[in-house]
């Protein structure tokens, strides 16, 4: 006669209870992982949530009626960039000095590597203000960017 193999006399055996340091390490294990995995998630939806996307706030500029102020737009340039056209559209009721009714100005300029001021002086002479927008275009590229103009009161 042949015996059973010895692990079908275990098969039916009662399994021992784990102990309490088994447990803890256990509950310990799977709360960490938890916690990991709600991480990854809630960083993954936070990435990926339309705010992250959102564009950056416009600056804000008060003007008061009939006094000039200069506005820099800096425009930032990894190298030396040449016949970059830049377009200014101001707000009804604002003007650059030097050029009073004029609402669109195109120059055509270049860009040195690093920081490039575009010193703007402007003047309020109605209205309440507005965006201006400044655009620069060089081939296919295009920028733009954009100064809320605000008009005191007085």
């Amino acid at each position: 006669m042949t015996e059973p193999p010895v692990e079908s006399q275990y098969r039916n055996a009662p399994r021992p209870k784990p102990t309490l340091a088994q447990r803890i390490v256990a509950f310990t294990f799977l709360g960490a992982f938890g916690l990991t995995m709600l991480t990854v998630v809630l960083t993954g939806l936070w990435v990926r949530s339309p705010s992250a996307r959102r564009a950056p706030e416009t600056t804000a500029v008060t003007l008061a009626l009939d006094e000039p102020r200069s506005v820099n737009l800096v425009f930032d340039s990894r190298a030396p960039v040449r016949d970059v056209e830049l377009t200014v559209d101001l707000p009804a009721g604002i003007e650059l000095v030097g050029r009073p009714g004029e609402r669109r100005i195109v120059w055509h300029t270049s860009l040195a590597a690093g920081s490039n001021a575009l010193p703007l002086t402007l003047v309020a002479r109605s209205g309440m203000g507005g965006e201006l927008a400044a655009r620069m275009r060089h081939g296919d590229e295009r920028k733009t960017f954009a100064v809320s103009l605000v008009v005191a009161n007085r």
